[in-house]
């Protein structure tokens, strides 16, 4: 499997264009030692190319869940290939499959990926995306877009995965987070099940709150302009990112008894192409017509 590192005096990214373009590991330069700012990738997830089991990987042609694998689009239904043990069609395509190296050098690489290129595809309409991964400094620059490469117009959505790590340093360490968030989607599973409501007290976190060990999250915000701020104060750094507009959702999942959180910056919100078929507003569905793309920035800056 091939490995692409990108590297400067702070930051250093590993990039498997193979597996879904996926982030082996980020690691930032602390006092001369490199720390896993994302979880590492386990020998075994790497052996496998499970992108799953990855730091980070890439979400499109669309974020998180289509109920039951079943789009519904413009009237017509469209049957999707289940490929996670909930019954759902789950994160996209393209990180089920291998991606082109556009162009790489030092400190930026861009991958490209077109799922014309392909035979059986889960997804019933053509498009094609490009991914650039760029350091500057002590930020990791994440640059989606995605465009419509078909006759008709499509439902689109699409967002970056990463799985943080809750201790850096300090085995006692305690995490702190904060998201730019003023909404969550209803529904006791992945699943909404209807618009987005004022934020609950247990899950406000548009404050900084350290994580709770005993408290399982797995659900839906809507976002506001603003960063995402992570603290790891027993290690002495912090970390911030900014997604673009576009980026109208996060999802924040906290699995009790692992090492990892995730927080993902996506467009849509879980299962928001089917939510918006049925009158539902701000889903952050993107239409795309023939030919037409769109694009977002994700900006990870890491101090300490």
């Amino acid at each position: 499997m091939e490995r692409l590192v990108l590297k400067n005096n702070y930051l250093e990214a590993v990039i498997c264009p193979e597996v879904g373009a996926s982030i082996e590991a980020f690691r930032y330069s602390l006092k001369g030692r490199w720390v896993n700012v994302m979880r590492p990738t386990p020998e075994s997830a790497a052996d496998n190319k499970d992108p799953g089991g990855f730091s980070c990987f890439h979400l499109v042609p669309y974020s998180n869940r289509i109920e039951n694998g079943l789009l519904r689009f413009k009237g017509k239904e469209y049957k999707l290939k289940i490929n996670n043990s909930d019954g759902h069609a789950i994160h996209g395509v393209g990180w089920e499959h291998p991606w082109k190296v556009l162009n790489q050098n030092k400190e930026k690489l861009t991958v490209s990926f077109n799922s014309r290129e392909y035979d059986k595809i889960n997804w019933p309409f053509p498009f094609s995306s490009t991914i650039t991964f760029s350091l500057e400094a002590n930020e990791l620059i994440i640059y989606i877009s995605i465009k419509n490469e078909g006759h008709k117009i499509m439902p689109a959505g699409f967002g970056t995965h990463p799985y943080f790590s809750k201790k850096l340093t300090e085995e006692d360490d305690q995490v702190y987070v904060k998201l730019p968030v003023k909404g969550l989607y209803p529904g006791d599973t992945q699943i909404p099940t209807g618009h987005w409501l004022e934020l609950p007290t247990e899950l406000d976190f548009s404050k900084e709150r350290a994580l709770n060990p005993d408290q399982f999250i797995d659900n839906c915000f809507r976002a506001r302009l603003g960063s995402t701020v992570i603290k790891w104060p027993g290690s002495g750094v912090s970390l911030t990112m900014e997604a673009d507009e576009i980026f109208e959702n996060i999802v924040f999942y906290t699995p009790l008894e692992e090492s990892f959180f995730a927080i993902e910056p996506v467009t849509n919100c879980n299962n928001g192409f089917n939510m918006a078929e049925m009158g539902i507003q701000d889903t952050g569905t993107l239409y795309l017509k023939p030919g037409e793309q769109a694009s977002g920035k994700i900006r990870i800056k890491v101090e300490g």
